[in-house]
C-alpha cells in the first residue's frame, strides 16, 4: 500500500463535508469566496487552509510526526 493510500485510509469521512482522524484532528470542506478550501483543525485551533483534501492530510502527517 502506498503512503498516500495509507494516509487516506486512516481518515474517516463524516458526512459530505468533513473527515475525522483517530487522533481527534478534523478536516472540513468550506467554500470561501466561491472557492473550495479544506481546513485542518486540531480541536478548535485551525492549522491551515488547503486546496485539496490530500494536502490537508499531508500537513496533518507533517505536524504530527515527531
Amino acid at each position: 500500500m502506498s503512503d498516500a493510500i495509507a494516509v487516506e485510509a486512516v481518515w474517516k469521512q463524516e458526512g459530505e463535508y468533513g473527515w475525522s482522524h483517530p487522533t481527534g484532528w478534523t478536516i472540513g470542506r468550506y467554500i470561501l469566496n466561491g472557492v473550495p478550501r479544506f481546513m485542518l483543525w486540531q480541536g478548535r485551533d485551525n492549522r491551515g487552509r488547503f486546496d485539496s483534501l490530500a494536502l490537508a492530510q499531508q500537513q496533518h502527517e507533517t505536524l504530527t510526526k515527531g
